[in-house]
């Protein structure tokens, strides 16, 4: 098989199978046991290859404001004494992003392509009954530490500094889109997809702002870029372009799935 052919995606449609694991991920994290937030709960999600953890706070800080997200969650990345994600906010989620494209176009799209996958759970497994975990096969796995392994020479020729590790990164979006799906999908202590409309809220929209993000950015970088030498070509409205779609949305940035198949082509296709 191609290297190409590993992460292959075709542009995914919801369904009843999507929602039932996204239920099911709500409900166990509905189960888990909260601490304070001076002392919170450690709860253990999966355990990485190289001995570092994935792992949820319980409660998180949201359950401090004056209308209570009431089953927050904090989500980590780390090793057991450290976290390797305290403080992660979008900046600097899509700092990370946009760093990898100035490193490697190709690259950039690989990595996009994997959190698409990681949003639609297609690399996930149901481990044991109920629990849904990030579980890439082992072939997708060795794809994910080759990107790495570049990517660490990269970071460090370009920006002069370590970043977090690719796998450790898409754990973190993993386990924050699921915290989303807890904050906008619970009724009466249940799991709650009822109303069509906002399916996509949480997780789903969450992820694909992490993606849509940084593709936007990078049209407005690429063309300072091509026209470094011809300022009174730089297309300044690009970037003010997601400016607005932020400002209007409070954050979240959502292209269409024709939009990002444009753009992740050909990892990506109909």
């Amino acid at each position: 098989m191609s290297e190409y052919d590993i992460i292959k995606t075709k542009v995914f449609r919801s369904n009843g199978d999507f929602v039932l694991q996204r239920a099911k991920r709500i409900a166990e994290a509905i189960a888990f046991k909260s601490g304070t937030i001076e002392k919170p709960k450690k709860h253990i999600i999966s355990t990485l290859p190289n001995g570092k953890e994935s792992y949820f706070l319980k409660p998180g800080k949201e359950t401090q404001r004056a209308v209570p997200n009431i089953y927050d969650m904090f989500p980590n990345v780390g090793s057991k004494s450290k976290s390797e994600t305290d403080g992660f906010s979008f900046e600097v989620i899509w700092e990370y992003l946009i760093k990898i494209s100035i490193i490697n176009q190709l690259t950039f799209k690989k990595v996009l392509v994997l959190l698409y996958r990681l949003c639609f759970l297609l690399d996930h497994q149901e481990i044991k009954k109920g629990k849904i975990r990030y579980f890439p096969s082992q072939e997708i796995l060795d794809y994910i530490s080759k990107i790495d392994f570049s990517l660490k020479e990269g970071f460090k020729d370009k920006f002069k500094k370590d970043e977090i590790g690719l796998l450790e990164y898409l754990h973190f979006v993993d386990l924050l889109g699921w915290n989303e799906d807890v904050k906008y999908h619970i009724t009466n202590s249940q799991p709650d997809f009822e109303v069509k409309s906002k399916k996509n809220v949480g997780r789903t929209n969450t992820i694909k702002s992490v993606i849509s993000v940084p593709l936007m950015i990078n049209d407005f970088l690429s063309n300072i870029i091509e026209n470094v030498n011809y300022i009174e070509k730089i297309n300044v409205r690009l970037i003010l372009n997601v400016m607005q779609k932020l400002s209007k949305s409070r954050g979240i940035c959502v292209l269409s799935h024709k939009e990002l198949q444009r753009y992740l082509n050909p990892y990506l296709e109909k």
